[in-house]
């Protein structure tokens, strides 16, 4: 018997291995009526590899193995990976071969806004339907430091006073979700605009618009009082920003238009969410280095939001008393891996025993551990002890890696189920995803709740979500099905565009491994940002024109 962290069936079947043969049979078949494939470089065949691999990875849906023979278990996995590796070579021949980047379109100046119109109508179906929209206790929590002005920094406090500005104008949540719906939808606008200027076929760009209008999660969310949304939009601003300085060859930033709209995208990734701020810090440094031509209108660009940064987590941070957050945030993935060590009887010395007792008591380890959410242990408020941890933090880390060490395959468990939002698009069977809410969180002390303005229109966007959770469209509510989407796209724009153009894909790469390094809990809003970067990334790889005109919306 082997056990492995790979997931598998108890035996791999005749029928299974018949069928594995007859896809690899149409695959190959296939590529090999797109001979595009024999132009691949070295490193466009290293992609093709990485991303085929990543993609069937996401497809595990359990993480033991049980097979009779060593055969069973190697022909498993290779059978999964050729497929994928067929369905990957496929795309990028057949791309290669019928995508011709030097045919144009002339739109109609008019498109653009068109779809922007359209966006914002069914932004506001979603803000008439929920009136005025979904707050959970993190909402509240913001909400209430805009009103007493006692701040703390377990929320941005940028969001919190850009709460408190708006609430001037009408004390409501209506207007935090009116301003939200129209940043995302400016946002998207300005990106349908980008993919317009750069003639992308108009069957491309058509279908990008129906699947943002149609699909709830590019939109649902504009009417959630929660950091993330704004993030989220700016970190597709962001990452739109930086291909038009690539595709430019930098003559984007040559414009104050252009300095503006970077600086504007760069000041929301950097204070709308405590990890956006170092995926702009190696973002942007790495820009820097790429186009050093550039460097005097780049390094003050970078120095304007870094400074701020610093000045507002500092001096201002003091002077208002801010509140710092709970260090024990950071540690999610490591609690998990001792729970599941600890829960499973792995092996640990007597002294190491005695220290994680110390940090919450064994049994209530036991009693406590949620495999995907870190929650029901590090708020154990009364037994677990951050004190504790933070005396001596190297001690901790210390216990931490030896037992992790004695029991790597618990430990992988405890990472790969505390991490599955990131990675997987298939749920565990006692897996869970947290997609949205659309109500008030109810009972809360400030007396509010939502409104129906209209049943017919409530009755029928509860009808319409409720379509897209039935288990055959869940994957949609799965983060990792985006990350593939953006992974299979980015290859085919940088098989296009060269190595270099992998830049592109830095803000979203850089925000999903931060989210992977520090997951709390299983909540699709911590990777909302994938979701509003993934039409852009399938437009970006069938961009027909190179450079672009300067200080031109």
């Amino acid at each position: 018997m082997i056990g492995i962290f790979i997931g598998a069936p108890d035996r791999v079947s005749f029928s299974s291995v018949f069928m594995l043969l007859v896809l690899v049979g149409i695959s190959s078949i296939f590529i090999y009526k797109n001979r595009a494939y024999a132009s691949f470089t070295s490193i466009q065949w290293l992609l093709i590899i990485a991303v085929s691999f990543i993609i069937q990875f996401s497809l595990l849906s359990n993480l033991h193995m049980t097979a009779s023979t060593i055969f069973d278990f190697i022909l498993y996995i290779l059978g999964r990976w050729v497929i994928a590796l067929g369905f990957v070579i496929a795309c990028a021949t057949t791309f290669k071969a019928h995508f011709n980047p030097d045919s144009s379109v002339d739109y109609p100046n008019k498109y653009k806004w068109i779809i922007g119109i359209c966006i914002l109508a069914m932004s506001a179906f979603y803000w008439l339907a929920f009136f005025p929209g979904g707050m959970t206790p993190d909402s509240l929590a913001q909400w209430e430091q805009a009103h007493t002005r006692e701040f703390n920094d377990w929320h941005p406090i940028m969001i919190t006073w850009l709460i408190m500005i708006l609430t001037q104008i009408w004390d409501h949540p209506g207007m935090i979700t009116i301003v939200q719906i129209l940043v995302v939808s400016s946002i998207y606008l300005y990106t349908f605009h980008f993919l317009i200027k750069k003639q992308v076929p108009p069957i491309v760009l058509g279908i990008l618009t129906l699947l943002v209008l149609l699909i709830p999660s590019f939109l649902i969310f504009s009417i959630v009082i929660w950091k993330d949304i704004l993030y989220s939009a700016f970190l597709l601003f962001f990452t739109v920003n930086i291909a038009r300085v690539y595709l430019s060859n930098g003559a984007f930033i040559q414009s104050k238009y252009g300095i503006f709209m970077l600086l504007l995208s760069s000041f929301g990734v950097a204070f709308f969410r405590h990890n956006g701020f170092p995926v702009f810090v190696i973002t942007f440094l790495c820009l820097i280095v790429l186009f050093r031509k550039y460097w005097k209108r780049l390094v003050p660009l970078f120095l304007v939001i870094f400074i701020l940064q610093r000045i507002i987590t500092g001096p201002v941070f003091n002077w208002l008393d801010v509140k710092p957050s709970d260090p024990n945030e950071a540690l999610s993935i490591p609690t998990q891996q001792i729970a599941n060590i600890i829960v499973n009887d792995g092996e640990m010395s007597k002294s190491e025993r005695e220290y994680f007792n110390n940090v919450l008591p064994i049994e209530l380890w036991k009693e406590k551990y949620n495999p995907y959410k870190s929650d029901p242990i590090k708020f154990t408020w009364e037994y677990y002890d951050r004190e504790f941890i933070f005396q001596d933090l190297g001690l901790y880390f210390k216990n931490y890696m030896s037992i992790v060490i004695k029991n790597p395959y618990l430990a992988m468990e405890g990472f790969l189920k505390q991490t599955a939002l990131v990675w997987q698009t298939t749920p565990f069977e006692d897996g869970y995803t947290d997609t949205y809410v659309t109500n008030v969180y109810y009972g809360n002390k400030f007396g509010l709740e939502n409104t129906v303005v209209s049943p017919l229109i409530t009755n029928t966007a509860k009808a319409y979500l409720e379509v897209f959770k039935s288990p055959s469209l869940f994957f949609l509510w799965k983060p990792a099905f985006y990350h593939c989407v953006i992974l299979l796209f980015s290859l085919f724009f940088i098989a296009r565009k060269g190595i270099t153009s992998s830049i592109v894909l830095f803000p979203w790469l850089l925000n999903t491994l931060s989210v992977l390094a520090a997951l709390p809990a299983q909540d699709f809003r911590y990777l909302l940002a994938s979701v509003f970067v993934s039409f852009f990334f399938v437009g970006l790889a069938f961009v027909r024109k190179g450079e672009e005109e300067r200080g031109q919306f």
